[in-house]
C-alpha cells in the first residue's frame, strides 16, 4: 500500500471539499459523510489527532525514542492504556481473535470485508544461526551453501504456524468472506530463502546459458525479474549447451531428458517447460556433472537445507489445507528482493494445489516496482491456462524501495527498483489491466475448464485514487463482475476510498493488523517509519482535510 497515496486528484489546499455530482456510473470520493458514517463523532476525532499528529515529522522519525522513554518513565501499563484509546484503536482491530469481531461486525455492516494481519510474531531469545561444516569442500554447493541450521530455530517457526493457523480460523469466524495474510519468512530462517532464491536464480540464468556460445559472457549485474526468458531451445541448442556445461556420458539420457522438458512435444523448450520441471531437491544430483564449479555448484541447497526446506513446506501446506477446508483465501505477502524468488516458487507450488476449484485459495502478491514484473505477471498467466489453475494475485506497488536500491549500489549492480514513479506508475497499471483482461474473451464459452477459461481473480491494494479511478472504469469496460475485483486499504487510512467503493457495490476491504498491544505497537512504530515520506503527501492531506471538515460539519451549532 506504500507508494501507493502519491498524484491524486486533491482540491487545493485550504479549499472545502465539493460536494460533486458523480456522472453516471463515477464514484465521489469526496462525499464525507459516506467516507465517514462508520465513525462517530468521538472516533472522528480520535483519527483527527491520529492524522495531525502523524504530520508532526520530529514525533514520526522519534516515535520510537519517546515509546520506550514512555514505557521506562510511566511504565508499560499507562503507556499503553494511552495509545490503545489512539493509535492502536485506529489501526487495529484489537488483541484476539474474539478481541476483533464487533470490529469486524462493525466493518461488515458498511459492506467492507476485513484482510487479518496477526501482527506479532512468536518469540525466541536465540535466533538460528547458520555454522560452516566441519569440511567445507565435500559438501554440495560449498562454501556459500555449506551452512548448518540450529533446530532451535525450528521451535519458533512451528510458533510462528500455529499463529497463522489461528489467523485462518479468525477469518472464518470473524470475515467469512475475507482473506487471511502470512509471510513466509516466518516459517523459516530467511537465511534458507535467500539460499533457495538464489539457487533458482541460478537455475533461470541456466536456462539463458544452455543458448549462449562459449565464449558470450553471462551479465550476473541484471536483476532477476528483467532477465530475457523470451527466447526458445531446440534439440541442437540444448544439446550443445548442455556437452559446454556438464558432463554428458549418456547421448540417449540427455535426448531422453529434452523430451521430458519439452512437455508440448513441438520440438522445443520455453522457460515455462523448463521452470515447470524444476525441482531443487534435484539440483544435488545435476551439480555433481558440472563441469567447472561455477555460479550454480555454489548455489545448491546441500541435505540439511533440503531437511529444513522440506519443513517449511509441511508448515506451509498445514495452513493452506485448513484454509481449503474453512474456505478461506490466504494472500502470500511479497518480501525483499533477496528472497522473493524462493516465495515466488512455493506460491507457484501452492497454487497449482490449492486454487483447482470454483475459486482460488492461494494468492501470489506482486510488487510492481520492480523492473520486470509485468512480464512475470503475464508468464504465471499464461501458466496458470496451461496447467489449469485459478490465478489469484495482490497488486502493490511495493515497500522496499530505499533498501533495494541501497543493496544494488552497494553490489555493483543495476537497481531491482524502477527509475520514476511514471515507470512504476505504468508497471502497476500494465500488471492490473493484464490481470482484468485475463480469459475475458472466454467466460461465456460453454464448459468452463479451471484456469484455461476461468478469469483471474485480483485484489488491488491501493491509497491511489487515480488508480482505483482506472481500475473501475476497467471494469465497466470489460463488464467484469464486481465479484472478482477487490479493493484494498490500510485500516485507519484512506476511508474515502474504502467506504465509497463498498457504498457502489464494490469489493473493498481493509488491511486489519491484530494481536496483543504490546506486541502490536512496536509493528506500529516500525510501519509509520517506513512510510513517513506518505504521511505528507496529497492524498493524506486530502483525508485529514475531510476528516476535519466533517468534524466542524458535525460540531457546528444548527
Amino acid at each position: 500500500f506504500a507508494t501507493g497515496l502519491r498524484r491524486q486528484h486533491t482540491s487545493p489546499p485550504g479549499e472545502p471539499a465539493k460536494e460533486a455530482v458523480a456522472a453516471e456510473g463515477e464514484l465521489n470520493f469526496k462525499d464525507p459523510t459516506v467516507a465517514f458514517a462508520s465513525m462517530t463523532t468521538p472516533q472522528l476525532f480520535r483519527s483527527w489527532v491520529v492524522f495531525q499528529t502523524c504530520a508532526i515529522g520530529p514525533i514520526v522519525r522519534h516515535c520510537d525514542s519517546l515509546y520506550a522513554m514512555g514505557v521506562k518513565i510511566l511504565g508499560g501499563r499507562l503507556t499503553h492504556g494511552v495509545l490503545r484509546y489512539t493509535l492502536f484503536n485506529h489501526f487495529c482491530a484489537g488483541e484476539t481473535a474474539e478481541g476483533i469481531r464487533p470490529r469486524m461486525d462493525h466493518l461488515h455492516s458498511f459492506g467492507v470485508g476485513g484482510i487479518l494481519d496477526y501482527a506479532a510474531e512468536a518469540k525466541d531469545d536465540e535466533l538460528p544461526k547458520a555454522q560452516q561444516p566441519v569440511d567445507e569442500e565435500e559438501t554440495v554447493g560449498a562454501p556459500l551453501s555449506a551452512r548448518r541450521y540450529e533446530y532451535s530455530g525450528e521451535g519458533v517457526c512451528d510458533a510462528n504456524s500455529e499463529i497463522f493457523l489461528d489467523a485462518v480460523r479468525a477469518v472464518k469466524d470473524t470475515t467469512p468472506d475475507g482473506f487471511a495474510a502470512i509471510k513466509l519468512s516466518g516459517l523459516c530462517d530467511p537465511k534458507l530463502l535467500e539460499r533457495m532464491s538464489t539457487c533458482l536464480v541460478e537455475l533461470t540464468r541456466l536456462y539463458g546459458r544452455l543458448s549462449k556460445d562459449a565464449d558470450a559472457p553471462t551479465d550476473q549485474r541484471t536483476p532477476y525479474y528483467c532477465i530475457d526468458l523470451s527466447f526458445q531451445l531446440d534439440w541442437d541448442t540444448y544439446s550443445a549447451g548442455t556437452r559446454r556445461l556438464f558432463k554428458v556420458e549418456d547421448e540417449a539420457a540427455l535426448r531422453q531428458n529434452f523430451d521430458q522438458l519439452d512437455i508440448d512435444k513441438d520440438g522445443v523448450i520455453t522457460f515455462l517447460e523448463w521452470s515447470e520441471s524444476v525441482r531443487l531437491s534435484e539440483v544435488n544430483s545435476l551439480i555433481r556433472t558440472c563441469n567447472e564449479k561455477g555460479p550454480l555448484y555454489r548455489a545448491a541447497l546441500d541435505d540439511e537445507e533440503l531437511k529444513l526446506y522440506s519443513n517449511m513446506v509441511a508448515r506451509v501446506q498445514r495452513i493452506m489445507d485448513l484454509a481449503q477446508e474453512l474456505g478461506v483465501r490466504v494472500m502470500i505477502d511479497a518480501e525483499w528482493v533477496d528472497i522473493q524468488p524462493a516465495i515466488d516458487h512455493l506460491v507457484i507450488f501452492l497454487q497449482r494445489k490449492y486454487n483447482q476449484a470454483d475459486r482460488p485459495i492461494v494468492f501470489q502478491t506482486y510488487q510492481t516496482y520492480l523492473k520486470g514484473m509485468h512480464d512475470s505477471v503475464l508468464r504465471d498467466l499464461e501458466r496458470s491456462r496451461r496447467e489449469g489453475w485459478r490465478f489469484g494475485a495482490k497488486v502493490v506497488r511495493g515497500a522496499y524501495m530505499v533498501s533495494e536500491r541501497e543493496k544494488a549500489r552497494v553490489r555493483g549492480m543495476e537497481s531491482p527498483i524502477c527509475d520514476t514513479y511514471e515507470e512504476t506508475e505504468a508497471n502497476y497499471h500494465a500488471t492490473i489491466q493484464s490481470i482484468m483482461r485475463h480469459n475475458v474473451d472466454a467466460r461465456s464459452a460453454p464448459g468452463q475448464e479451471c484456469g484455461k477459461t476461468t478469469e483471474g481473480e485480483i485484489l488491488i491494494a491501493s491509497h491511489n485514487q487515480d488508480t482505483i479511478e482506472m481500475a473501475t472504469q476497467l471494469m465497466r469496460d470489460l463488464g467484469k463482475d464486481k465479484g472478482r475485483v477487490y479493493f484494498g486499504q490500510l485500516l485507519g487510512m484512506a476511508d474515502h476510498l474504502t467506504f465509497t467503493l463498498a457504498k457502489h457495490g464494490y469489493k473493498a476491504y481493509k488491511y486489519v493488523p491484530y494481536g496483543p498491544i504490546d506486541e502490536v505497537v512496536p509493528y506500529l512504530i516500525r510501519r509509520t517509519q517506513e512510510n513517513s515520506a506518505i504521511l505528507g503527501s496529497p492524498g493524506v492531506q486530502m483525508e485529514r482535510r475531510m476528516v476535519g471538515e466533517e468534524l466542524l460539519r458535525r460540531l457546528r451549532p444548527f
